[in-house]
């Protein structure tokens, strides 16, 4: 797979051996390439693909004091999910096929905690790259599926997703159709049991304008679902104008390739240009024009928003002598970017549907 970013690569495994039995019996035969990212808590997690009998899986694994924080936000929302009769949210996420803890002795966990030695493993059913997808339909319609997840996530279970980039959206097919999902909760929030700072190290790529400008008026004090659907915007945006035929077309052709190498102070200004400066600087791959309006559309939501709240703080420095943002709305950016908004978006700017595609009557 070719993504726009990767966690780091080619690290051995936690233990000197490439085969590893479950608590159930079950043994999986780990893949030669390990990924290592950061988890919420600091500790690293382990990803690799693996093989489980006759089924291709995703293997993760950590070193952690306490369970492993995406199953723990997966299967909050799966049960609330359940208990809600809400049972379309479980297509646009994850399935745990299995997890355990286990206490193992290896010098990598002294290294990683000091001498804890509790594995976590985690078993998962392994995903497709959104990316990969060639229809522009079906990539469409996987990204509103996202969307709608993302929502429910919040207003259902007062989560943020936090770490939105091309590396986590993925997609399965059901009787054909395809779904989008949601992946990579490593560094989700509840937002009842955190603080929910503002810090993000989800690719700069894909970070919200307010956690890039490296020096803000009004710094912001927490992360907001905005955020997300900010990061869910930029996904959408480079999935269609740096992607053809399932692969990233050449370099020189991608409208956004600096935003993966530049630093913070030259990365706030290109993302602001996007907003404000001429649609021609860049434009989607031949087979997904018929997504370049939805693109338009929703890019007009924060361009409308930023205008906004600039007009906000220009009349309180008129009115009083001094800039603020006191009275103004920066959850949704005046009104102008909300779930309510996005939605009418890809309702109204989506390619033409066919049946199967329609919104199904037991979502929202």
């Amino acid at each position: 797979m070719d993504f726009e970013s990767e966690p780091e690569m080619g690290h051995a495994p936690p233990w000197p051996f490439d085969t590893f039995t479950l608590s159930d019996g079950r043994s999986f035969q780990l893949a030669d390439s390990v990924a290592r990212s950061r988890c919420l808590d600091g500790h690293s997690l382990y990803t690799s693909r693996a093989s489980l009998g006759s089924d291709s899986v995703v293997v993760k694994w950590c070193w952690s004091k306490t369970r492993m924080h995406a199953v723990r936000i997966i299967e909050t929302a799966v049960s609330s999910a359940k208990a809600r009769g809400d049972l379309w949210i479980v297509d646009h996420l994850p399935h745990i096929i299995w997890y355990e803890e286990r206490r193992v002795s290896h010098q990598e966990y002294e290294r990683e905690h000091g001498g804890s030695r509790t594995l976590q493993l985690l078993v998962e059913e392994e995903l497709r790259p959104l990316t990969e997808l060639t229809d522009a339909e079906e990539l469409g319609h996987a990204f509103l599926g996202i969307f709608r997840c993302c929502r429910w996530l919040y207003e259902r279970c007062r989560l943020m997703h936090r770490n939105i980039n091309l590396c986590n959206l993925m997609y399965r097919r059901i009787d054909g159709k395809v779904h989008g999902v949601l992946a990579g909760f490593d560094l989700a929030v509840v937002l009842n049991e955190h603080s929910y700072e503002p810090h993000s190290e989800n690719p700069l790529a894909f970070v919200a304008c307010d956690l890039v400008d490296p020096s803000p008026l009004f710094p912001v004090d927490q992360y907001l679902y905005r955020f997300d659907l900010e990061s869910l915007f930029y996904a959408l945006a480079l999935a269609i104008c740096h992607y053809e035929h399932g692969m990233l077309i050449p370099p020189e052709k991608q409208p956004f390739k600096c935003w993966h190498r530049l630093e913070p102070t030259r990365l706030f200004p290109e993302k602001i240009c996007f907003f404000f400066d001429s649609l021609r600087r860049w434009k989607p791959t031949p087979q997904f024009s018929s997504l370049y309006w939805l693109v338009v559309y929703l890019r007009a939501l924060f361009k409308h928003g930023l205008s906004a709240r600039d007009d906000f703080r220009y009349r309180k420095e008129a009115e009083t002598g001094v800039a603020s943002d006191d009275g103004f709305d920066g959850d949704t950016l005046g009104g102008h970017v909300t779930f309510d908004a996005f939605e009418a978006v890809f309702l109204t700017r989506l390619p033409p549907s066919k049946s199967e595609y329609g919104r199904a009557s037991a979502e929202p």
